[in-house]
């Protein structure tokens, strides 16, 4: 099982600079690497306070002359918005800089607003994802393009940047359509989903949906499958809470963008409570938000319940403060993983094989 590290980038008070924003999750993923943390995942999106990147491919190449072993992942590029021969020169162009070590991650997109101000139609997302991804395969793949689409119409083409990873970097979705998933579980890309403040019963029934799916599109052995979390260590109850509320903050506002009913003032999403949002005691409960165990009873039991192959960890979220960001991801390296480690028998030696038997 392979570790990852969240980065969102919101920029709760719209006061601070943009710059602090980047130097702080770069300081993050740096502290990542050094813990032996496998991906860093660098989100995208446009035009308000919930993520400060518009460009993860932009801050990837920057990254990749900063670190030198961890991964770089793309949680995830928003197809629709590019135009595939670009985006396929610059992942080639990352990969080549990282030395091979760009992870791929396809998504299709859900805020109206971002749409719009790139002159496309949120509902044509889908039709446009998967004719980018046709095109961002085959570039990979071939090194050239040539396309007959109906958005997209491409003569052949040489990319001259190809990726250095071969056959391709890895590739990882998010998304739930089962046409979407059915490609993946043919081409054996690796589903990335988040169940918010949801429990171990909930991340199961996300599972079961991209199985079945999986299954359906031709997909045989073990499900690859990928999970992120929102995370922080704490022993100071009051200090716990306060982190729930900013985890509130977050899911307020990625619910009114999913559910297009987000109001703004200026670049400031405004976050709303949603009907059916879960209590701060609801979500100290099934988070792992609190002291190292709890913590890491609570990675280990969605680990074995859904036999993840990636387990993605949020820490900075909700504009909370960089030292209670950085204390929290120290005491995950320190404290939380030798605990985890322990109690699945070697973190990287987690099988999802036995993962029916240590559920039971």
């Amino acid at each position: 099982m392979e570790l990852g590290l969240f980065s969102l980038m919101p920029q709760r008070d719209v006061s601070k600079p943009v710059s602090e924003i980047y130097d702080e999750t770069i300081d993050l993923i740096g502290l990542a690497e050094a813990i032996g943390f496998d991906t860093a995942w660098l989100t995208e999106h446009h035009f308000s306070n919930y993520c400060s990147c518009p460009s993860p491919l932009m801050l990837a190449s920057n990254l990749a002359a900063r670190t030198s072993t961890i991964k770089l992942g793309m949680a995830v590029l928003v197809l629709p918005l590019y135009h595939p021969l670009r985006l396929l020169e610059e992942i080639g162009m990352v990969d080549q800089l990282s030395n091979g070590r760009l992870v791929v991650g396809f998504g299709s997109g859900y805020q109206v607003e971002e749409f719009e101000r790139f002159g496309l139609d949120l509902k044509e997302n889908w039709d446009i994802t998967y004719e980018m991804m046709d095109i961002i395969e085959m570039g990979m793949a071939e090194g050239r393009v040539a396309y007959d689409g109906t958005y997209f119409q491409i003569p052949e083409t040489p990319i001259g940047t190809p990726v250095l990873q071969r056959p391709r970097p890895a590739v990882f979705l998010a998304g739930g359509m089962p046409e979407y998933l059915q490609r993946g579980g043919r081409a054996g890309y690796t589903p990335l989903v988040t169940v918010g403040s949801g429990d171990t019963a909930a991340l199961m029934g996300v599972r079961d949906h991209v199985e079945s799916n999986y299954i359906e599109g031709g997909h045989t052995g073990p499900l690859p499958f990928a999970v992120n979390r929102t995370i922080y260590v704490t022993d100071d109850k009051d200090d716990a809470r306060e982190a729930a509320e900013r985890a509130r903050y977050t899911a307020r506002i990625a619910t009114a963008f999913k559910k297009q009913y987000v109001r703004f003032n200026g670049l400031e999403a405004i976050p709303e409570p949603y009907e059916g949002e879960a209590s701060l005691d609801t979500m100290l409960e099934n988070l792992p938000i609190g002291d190292p165990e709890s913590c890491a009873e609570k990675m280990v039991k969605d680990i074995k319940a859904t036999g993840a192959s990636h387990f993605s960890m949020f820490i900075q979220f909700g504009g909370l403060d960089h030292a209670r960001a950085r204390r929290s991801l120290e005491r995950i390296g320190s404290e939380v993983l030798p605990l985890v480690d322990k109690a699945l028998g070697g973190i990287k030696a987690f099988c999802p094989d036995s993962v029916s038997a240590a559920a039971e």
